[in-house]
């Protein structure tokens, strides 16, 4: 069949189907609908497979983190002043804020301030990055990187470069850029709230995210 022909058949059906869809909508449906065809393994090894499209998810995004996470410890083993990929994330935001709060790079990553603490204790131990009073208040400490952390973390880029050509070996450019474009909204929204919601009760939470609507149901 002509591949136009073919196309214009696949609107026609969803069209009729859902009257009210747009040309967006329609590319997102047709491409899940194609990929879904694909003959790959049992996902979570054929056990405990989540029931709702969102609880799916979550357990798919966590469990590919977890392996990320497995190989990335092996990569930064390689690195001698490098304990833990928690060292890289610090130097890595360091670098893009530099001259930043120790409270501000420990907050960014959701830890408890007794373990933030001692990574970058740890790093400054290492000669990764330094610290100095801050100007406008001086219970605060500032941190930067020094020559040695930069080169540190240009190694760290390039293990950690390795790690995702692991990871996403046979997902092609233009899929991994699809899913960045599909996920970076859920980044943005919760970025502003999170540091605010992290300690609240989940029904608060949800109040405040989701609001008065219907509450999700679980079948199964």
């Amino acid at each position: 069949m002509n591949k136009t022909v073919e196309l214009v058949n696949e609107w026609a059906g969803y069209e009729e189907s859902h009257p009210d869809a747009s040309l967006e909508e329609f590319c997102r449906y047709y491409l899940t609908a194609q990929r879904s065809k694909r003959e790959l393994p049992p996902i979570f090894q054929g056990k405990a497979v989540p029931p709702t499209p969102g609880s799916f998810l979550m357990k798919l995004m966590g469990y590919i983190g977890k392996v990320f996470e497995t190989y990335a410890r092996s990569a930064f083993a390689a690195i001698q002043d490098i304990k833990q990929p928690e060292d890289f994330y610090f130097l890595n935001y360091i670098k893009y804020n530099d001259g930043c709060r120790k409270t501000d790079v420990i907050n960014n990553f959701l830890m408890g301030l007794s373990t933030g603490i001692d990574v970058l204790n740890r790093l400054i131990a290492n000669g990764l990055i330094e610290e100095r009073p801050d100007p406008d208040d001086k219970r605060a400490r500032l941190v930067n990187l020094t020559a040695k952390g930069v080169e540190v973390l240009n190694e760290c880029y390039r293990q950690s470069q390795l790690v995702s050509s692991i990871v996403f070996h046979e997902m092609s450019e233009d899929d991994i850029q699809l899913v960045i474009q599909l996920l970076r909204g859920v980044e943005a929204k919760h970025s502003p709230l999170i540091f605010e919601l992290r300690d609240k009760p989940i029904e608060e939470v949800y109040q405040r995210v989701v609001g008065d609507g219907g509450r999700p149901t679980v079948d199964g």
